[in-house]
């Protein structure tokens, strides 16, 4: 089932139809997934994280009977539906009993993630929970956890619950526990530094990074198959892509740090970091806190004007 929803552009003569439908990540089909990573080029928010091949991976290994749906948000065009918002879902597990959906927080990446277009942010939300309140899955609200309060994803979800009339609460929420350092302590020798970027090769280099990760022991990828199995599919998709690439530190000739990346440019991301690091860990500005934000899936009936641009929480001046 989809719920059509029409947004009328300021300045323009015509209107943008959007229609939202919930899909169970396994049925998507090729031209959909194209759709999706054409989609991350126009998000708001660009995470590699957000892109189908880490999702779609995601949900094919690691979903641990969890209930999980994509929300897809799609603009009625001229040849072609234009996909406009993608929204990773945890559904109650009891169907038919009232309750809460979630964005799914990834495995193997910690955080909660969406693509969502940037010229249509807040209508798209919007039309995402119509579609949530007329489903027949008798849901209450939609939880919404990794949230940087400033951020434009943030700004266009409290536009969407301002613009009709649905009950928003801001939570702070507690940081993401710190990693453990790796030790300082190198073996004495020559150290080099290689870039595996050649397809074929970053297969050698993963399975190198793995072997490192191993003496994590029971906290390594090795010692969860599903898990191992997923990060392999993610590098090799993205390697097909040519957007993964392995740092291999060695000393000596033996392997002893490795990194994986993914993405390219200024959406480079280092994915996973195993064995030694070279040097003392640069001193960063700390992270902004993050908050969650949950949003009623039915409206008060009562449309409130446009608030102006600005961080969530000087926008809707909520607390949970």
């Amino acid at each position: 089932m989809s719920t059509p929803f029409t947004l009328i552009e300021g300045g323009l003569t015509g209107a943008v139809t959007l229609r939202a439908e919930l899909r169970h990540p396994a049925s998507l089909r090729e031209p959909e997934v194209e759709a999706w990573r054409s989609l991350m080029g126009r998000a708001l928010e660009p995470s590699v994280y957000a892109d189908p091949d880490f999702t779609l991976t995601m949900a094919q290994h690691l979903a641990e009977g969890q209930t999980l749906a994509l929300l897809m948000v799609w603009q009625e065009g001229f040849r072609a539906p234009i996909l406009r918002g993608v929204l990773p879902l945890r559904l109650p597990a009891r169907q038919g009993l009232a309750g809460r959906a979630q964005l799914w927080r990834l495995p193997l990446a910690g955080t909660a993630e969406a693509a969502v277009d940037a010229d249509h942010a807040a209508a798209v939300l919007r039309a995402a929970l119509d579609h949530l309140r007329h489903s027949p899955l008798r849901l209450v609200d939609l939880l919404w956890p990794d949230l940087r309060p400033d951020s434009g994803l943030a700004v266009a979800l409290g536009e969407a619950a301002g613009s009709s009339g649905r009950r928003l609460a801001v939570a702070d929420q507690a940081p993401a526990p710190a990693p453990a350092p790796a030790p300082l302590t190198l073996p004495a020798g020559r150290t080099s530094l290689e870039r595996v970027r050649d397809p074929v090769r970053l297969r050698g280099a993963v399975e190198h990074f793995l072997v490192l990760d191993a003496r994590r022991g029971g906290q390594s990828l090795l010692a969860d198959p599903a898990a191992a199995t997923a990060f392999r599919v993610v590098t090799r998709r993205f390697a097909h892509r040519r957007q993964a690439w392995v740092d291999l530190v060695r000393r000596d000739g033996e392997v002893v740090a490795a990194a994986i990346h993914l993405a390219t440019g200024r959406h480079d991301t280092i994915w996973r970091q195993a064995g030694l690091f070279l040097a003392e860990p640069s001193v960063h500005a700390p992270e902004p806190a993050r908050v969650e934000a949950v949003v009623t899936v039915a409206g008060e009936g009562r449309v409130q004007p446009p608030r102006p641009r600005t961080a969530l929480r000087r926008l809707l001046r909520l607390r949970a």
